[in-house]
């Protein structure tokens, strides 16, 4: 999951409600150029160490334990959500958000930094000190991605006007998503280049992070009056507010959501190892990711405007369920004659079906992205609205977890078990969707 999109909470009524003075409007248009091509270069960073398509890989060249190949992706969306509730707890209510998002920024750059400085120091060389190298710098690079979300979004809040804010988080959407784009293409021509082109990724994305977090410096804050509730009080009200009945049928939808990515490592790693896909086709799969997520945002939006957040979460699932559909059938049909002298040669037919099952991987993604944190957000009153994202995130982080067994399925049963897993959880999820509260009316 990208880590830069961002619910909207409120914004301080006096900036909401009066005329801004000159000096306020230049501060606003400092803080929206610094926010944006700080959304943007969080993206780009994460993009070039993408885990699915990158990082996956990565791992696959030190060792052939499907468990740890799966345990990639796992940390990337588990350990960004888990940190959310301790952050929200901790940095709730205070005077000022931009120092614990200033940080958190840096500390995620300095994981790749380190990362990036051992394989230009030693290579690639399969090992087991190297692996947990690796895993620790990952762990903290994701572990601080998620805690600095929470102050960034409050500093987003406070610093943008609620008539613009909008308009902000769609051009960090954009530009994120451009960027990610030209990663696509800068990670084709790295994985042509063999180890060494892990090397310039590394070094790639701490430079696109480390820049990252000098732009947040540059968002103008809004402080607030020191508000913070104790933590035995904040703790106090979960249990009333996860109980809910919406809230729980939300949170099993996500949950099989969630365990549906079981599978989102091994796609790749089936179409190079076993099907003969070229590593240079993974940055253009990355790059049809980026083109999906940039084409459909529009198109997800209007689904929204119209239908809501439930019927955008149930498309979305539908189209994840080509994902293993497509890896399933893939062989059979590269091997039927009729197909193949259709496409031109089975490496043809290989190569358009995992295009489509990564243009789908790309399309979901940025329906989630719009619709995750605003379902949430309508399950609870302004003032419980970051106590929810934060505990929900958290849960979640959890849950996300589990699907590192995917390796497990994998060394077991072989990549179809993983696949057909995950066409089961996904169905599982499209049926559980039925039971999210259907959405308010949308002004329009």
């Amino acid at each position: 999951m990208p880590k830069t999109t961002a619910p909207q909470p409120a914004l301080p009524n006096e900036l909401a409600m009066r005329p801004l003075t000159p000096r306020e409007q230049r501060r606003v248009r400092q803080s929206f150029l610094f926010g944006v091509a700080n959304g943007g270069l969080l993206l780009f960073g994460d993009a070039l160490i993408h885990p699915v398509l990158v990082l996956s890989l990565f791992v696959a060249r030190l060792t052939d334990n499907a468990v740890l190949i799966g345990l990639v992706p796992a940390l990337s969306v588990g350990l960004w959500f888990l940190p959310q509730a301790l952050a929200a707890a901790f940095v709730e209510g205070r005077r000022r958000q931009l120092p614990w998002a200033t940080w958190g920024g840096v500390a995620r750059a300095l994981a790749i930094g380190i990362l990036a400085a051992a394989v230009l120091a030693g290579g690639i060389e399969p090992s087991g000190r190297f692996l947990l190298v690796f895993f620790l710098c990952y762990a903290a690079y994701n572990v601080a991605a998620g805690f600095a979300f929470v102050p960034l979004v409050e500093l987003s809040a406070r610093a943008i006007p609620t008539d613009r804010r909008g308009f902000f988080f769609s051009q960090r959407n954009l530009w994120g998503s451009l960027l990610a784009l030209l990663a696509g293409l800068i990670v084709q021509r790295a994985l042509a280049a063999d180890v060494s082109g892990f090397a310039v990724l590394f070094a790639g994305s701490f430079a696109a992070l480390a820049l990252a977090a000098y732009t947040t410096l540059w968002i103008v804050e809004r402080p607030m009056p020191h508000r913070a509730r104790p933590l035995r009080e904040w703790l106090e009200g979960l249990p009333k507010l996860l109980v809910r009945r919406p809230v729980r049928r939300f949170l099993l939808f996500r949950s099989l959501l969630a365990l549906s990515t079981i599978a989102d490592p091994f796609f790749i790693v089936y179409a190079q190892v076993i099907l003969g896909v070229p590593a240079a086709t993974v940055g253009l799969y990355l790059a049809l990711s980026a083109i999906a997520r940039v084409l459909t945002n529009p198109l997800w939006g209007w689904v929204v405007e119209r239908w809501g957040n439930r019927q955008l979460l149930q498309l979305a699932t539908l189209v994840r369920l080509l994902m293993p559909l497509i890896a399933l059938g893939v062989h059979p049909l590269a091997t039927w004659e009729r197909i193949a002298s259709l496409a031109g040669n089975s490496e043809r037919v290989i190569f358009l079906a995992f295009a489509v099952v990564f243009v789908a991987y790309g399309a979901t993604l940025s329906a989630q992205m719009l619709a995750n944190f605003t379902a949430v957000l309508e399950l609870a009153r302004p003032d419980e609205r970051p106590t929810l994202v934060g505990t929900t995130n958290s849960i979640l982080g959890i849950v996300a977890l589990v699907p590192m067994l995917g390796g497990v399925v994998v060394d077991r049963l072989g990549f179809p078990a993983v696949f057909l897993l995950a066409l089961v959880l996904t169905l599982l999820a499209l049926a559980t969707s039925g039971l999210l509260p259907r959405p308010r009316p949308v002004a329009r």
